[in-house]
């Protein structure tokens, strides 16, 4: 048994932990001198791998000379995964594998144990295992990503035929012999990494490494290249033609573009750091010193530019997986079998479509040929052979601009497919194609929104609103039935594909776009009520939501003029799916069933209204069938519509409601707040708070006298404020006498699960304290001390503005307030809107991703509408100002009361 060597004395670690700064200021120096992100990177590895190999002797040195011989010809040392590629980030893992004969497990142990404990001393991090060959190739053969660090293994130190030995048996028994497996296991293993960082190239919070078209895909196509041909090397790859020219270029770029933007983060953050965060967007902005244009800011240009990078590589190593991918040999024989042709030109294939060699070239170099291979492929549903499309992407360079009637026509043919259209644009665009038949797309390549809403860059939102569309062709429901009843699925779809293409010039999208759009339907020879038709689409894109979600659409002077506007059932059919389109790909989980009923009854009412029914006439009828149920739920007699019934009370409280309340609501819930109020005391205030389990929300049902009626709303707003809870969304109302009814559906963030009982009675009773005048927001706000303020946003971001709209209510002023979602903006809002002597008689508040679009119907201090000019100005400069101060201030703001 060896004995433990002396410990490396405080000096060495010091001069360790210097060598290792040393390694990082280089690259620090390299970086300000404008070096490449390879240069930047390889220097640090070699300067790291030098001081690794410092340690390595130091540590040998302490041993007998007999003991330092046999571990050096017993054992080896390899660099493995980056370290074995020669690149590192400044804060990067130190990959390494300690390889060892069993004849020296003791002192081997024992010496490994001493270089690990002084490399962690020196301040660097190591993945490292210790292993024999044997325990090396069977971990291999079942851990993927210690079989992809494999590739790279290097001998950085000991007895070279050892290590010669594992890189042999390694291929032989890991990838030679099984290269269908081991290229499945290497895809399979990245792809199941990419869904855990989002799934989606144009997100835009992306890691560097690990999000699809990050520098773990160029590693994925090095993979799969070495277990299909045997080597990892690029241009070797590219001189045995398995990849082009331009793609190798493509990948070396946006290597050194990802590696540069990988170790700035490094250096920025002080550790390692992958996640490309919006603060940090910012400041490479601002440390590149790049110039924003009048529609674009430096933030927005910085990302455009290296989503053009990660795009390329995610389409370039799928498309060189799909190529390459190795085929078992009856599936080879099945598709030889089963392999047709349409004509004498195309081949069609199990689950791919080709072209016939020798009329390759004729049909690449003609668009009405391309597109008529698109449009078999999207009738067939099947995808078009790899190198194909390679060929076909190197032609669209050269086709000409022009448009033959033929084309548009076969155009027209793939937009108004219901199925497949999705995956069939998007191959149209990563080739060309799609910017040849739209010259307006190249703009919306990778173009980003630097906010705080959408999750995707313009082009990759547009295409999921095509693939969302699609969807609605098997839904059962209003929105399903107006899909399917679409005449004109081209004239859609080519909405969808320019609803956004406005943005990024500086002016509003929708009319921007309505202008491209124009110049669209010309370029495609479109009718004139077919073209009027795409730019009345994409000029209103956005009208039902707004109307939706931030309006009363019960009033029936809104209903009215959005009647007039939309003009046709066809024509809202599409808006409406053109809506729904749009909104469910914003993000993930952004179309709820909330947001899809409330568009729905849009869409249903107006669809009445086109059909002849007067809006004032339906609304009357539906309320007077609202009546009879209330009115049946409290046990009272029917009475004809027009006659006087004995109980006047019951009258008088219904008609004290709006229409608005007593359309949303169900007929019980009314039956139950006007039997309330009916019995209420003066100075009672009944709060029902219930758990939803299917939302896992509170709904909290506030019922208050006329006495309270008066800064009601934005007391109870504290109460949540206060407790930490999260409102998604509420209803507020006030009846004509002053009665209060509220419901706040409320995130409870204090409870994973169901919250219980007792709970909620003790939320109850301080909303009944706040509203009564019991309690102050101070008090409250000083007993939870467990309330933290959310993280600041950037200035980049808007503060906040505020919209006012006195035309769209005959009764009420409205109030926009479009916000960050922030704890605690609503109870700032609401007080602000109370000490201007302003009551809340409606309100929609509810949450977009990160925005808040909180909408107030107010009346001032003697109930009637803001006509004043000046007031309202002066409402709207308070409120900004408000938002601002908040932004600047946060927490502290509660305090003052």
């Amino acid at each position: 048994m060896s004995q433990p060597s002396p410990p490396c004395s405080t000096q060495q670690f010091v001069v360790y932990r210097t060598k290792v700064e040393q390694a990082r200021q280089r690259g620090e120096e390299l970086l300000r001198s404008g070096a490449s992100g390879l240069q930047i990177a390889t220097a640090i590895a070699e300067s790291i791998e030098q001081l690794i190999l410092q340690i390595i002797q130091d540590q040998l040195q302490q041993l007998p000379e007999a003991q330092q011989k046999l571990l050096m010809q017993n054992s080896a040392i390899l660099a493995i995964g980056g370290s074995g590629r020669g690149l590192m980030a400044p804060y990067s893992d130190v990959d390494l594998l300690f390889l060892y004969r069993t004849q020296i497990v003791d002192e081997f142990s024992q010496f490994v144990g001493d270089v690990v404990r002084s490399c962690w001393d020196a301040g660097l991090k190591l993945g490292h295992s210790v292993r024999t060959i044997v325990d090396s190739v069977k971990m291999a053969r079942t851990e993927p990503e210690f079989a992809t660090a494999m590739i790279e293994a290097r001998s950085i130190w000991g007895d070279e035929h050892l290590s010669e030995q594992l890189i042999r048996s390694y291929y032989r028994h890991v990838v030679l012999f099984r290269r269908r497996i081991f290229f499945e296991q290497c895809v399979t293993a990245r792809w199941e990494e990419r869904k855990q960082h989002g799934g989606a190239v144009m997100q835009l919070e992306p890691d560097i490494k690990r999000s699809p078209g990050g520098l773990r895909d160029i590693h994925l196509l090095r993979w799969v290249g070495f277990a299909r041909y045997g080597t990892a090397n690029l241009d070797m790859l590219r001189l045995d033609g398995r990849i082009t020219s331009r793609d190798v270029r493509t990948l070396k770029n946006a290597r050194d573009y990802l590696l540069k933007v990988r170790i700035q983060l490094h250096y920025e953050a002080g550790r390692q750091q992958d996640l490309f965060t919006k603060d940090t967007q910012l400041w490479m902005a601002e440390q590149r010193q790049v110039q924003g244009t009048n529609g674009q800011r430096p933030v927005e240009l910085l990302m455009q530019e290296y989503f053009r990078h990660s795009k390329a590589v995610a389409e370039i190593t799928e498309r060189f997986i799909k190529a390459h991918r190795p085929q078992p040999f009856l599936s080879r024989v099945y598709d030889f079998l089963m392999t047709h042709r349409s004509d004498s030109i195309l081949k069609i294939v199990p689950d791919h479509l080709d072209v016939v060699p020798k009329y390759r070239a004729q049909v690449c170099s003609n668009l009405e040929e391309i597109l008529r291979l698109f449009d078999t492929a999207s009738l067939y549903g099947i995808s078009i052979a790899p190198d194909l499309l390679d060929a076909i992407r190197e032609s669209a360079l050269k086709l000409p601009s022009a448009l033959t009637n033929r084309s548009i026509d076969l155009f027209r043919d793939i937009l108004a497919r219901s199925n497949s259209l999705g995956p069939t644009l998007r191959v149209m665009f990563e080739t060309g194609v799609l910017n040849i038949l739209i010259p307006y797309m190249k703009h919306a390549y990778c173009l980003l929104q630097f906010n705080q809403y959408h999750s995707y860059t313009v082009d990759e939102h547009t295409f999921r609103a095509i693939e969302a569309s699609e969807t609605f062709t098997d839904d059962d429901s209003a929105l399903g039935s107006s899909y399917q009843n679409i005449e004109k699925k081209d004239i859609l779809n080519l909405s969808i594909l320019l609803h956004d293409i406005g943005k990024g010039y500086g002016e509003d999208h929708s009319k921007v776009g309505a202008m491209i759009a124009a110049e669209t339907a010309i370029r495609m020879g479109l009718k004139e009520e077919e073209k009027n038709l795409l730019v009345f689409l994409v000029l209103e894109h956005l009208t039902m939501a707004h109307l939706a979600f931030r309006r009363d659409i019960s009033d029936p002077d809104i209903l009215f003029a959005f009647s007039q506007k939309v003009g046709s059932p066809e024509k809202l059919r599409m808006l409406y799916v053109l809506t729904a389109a749009d909104i469910t790909a914003v993000g993930p989980g952004v179309f709820t069933d909330w947001k899809s009923e409330l568009l729905a009854d849009l869409y249903e009412r107006t669809m009445l209204l086109l059909g002849g029914k007067h809006s004032r006439y339906h609304r009357d009828q539906r309320l007077a069938r609202v009546k009879q149920r209330v009115r049946s739920h409290l046990n009272l007699p029917q009475v004809p519509e027009h006659e006087e019934s004995a109980d006047t009370w019951f009258t008088e409280l219904f008609n004290s409601f709006s229409p608005h309340y007593l359309l949303v609501s169900s007929s019980k819930r009314i039956a139950a707040d006007i039997e309330i109020l009916h019995d209420l005391p003066a100075d009672q205030i009944v709060v029902e708070g219930e758990f939803e389990p299917e939302t896992s929300t509170v709904n909290y049902h506030v019922i208050a006298p006329a006495m309270y009626s008066q800064s009601c709303f934005h007391r109870m707003v504290s109460v949540f404020t206060a407790k930490r809870m999260e409102i998604v969304s509420a209803h507020i109302t006030t009846s004509v006498s002053g009665g209060v009814v509220d419901s706040f559906h409320v995130i409870d963030n204090d409870y994973e699960k169901k919250v219980p009982r007792s709970r909620i009675d003790k939320i109850e009773e301080e909303i009944r304290n706040a509203v009564s005048g019991k309690s102050d927001a101070k008090t409250m706000f000083l007993n939870n001390q467990r309330f933290q303020e959310s993280a600041s946003l950037s200035g980049e971001f808007d503060l906040g503005r505020v919209e006012i709209d006195n035309q769209s209510s005959k009764r009420c002023t409205i109030i926009d307030v479009i916000a960050h979602d922030r704890t605690g903006l609503l109870y700032i809002v609401s007080r602000a809107i109370s000490r201007m002597g302003l009551s809340v008689v409606m309100a929609k508040i509810s949450t977009h991703l990160d925005q808040v679009v909180d909408v107030f119907y107010v009346l001032d201090e003697h109930d009637r509408k803001i006509e004043d000019s000046d007031r309202l100005q002066e409402i709207k400069q308070k409120l900004e100002s408000t938002l601002h101060d908040f932004e600047l201030e946060g927490y502290k703001r509660y305090q003052r009361v």
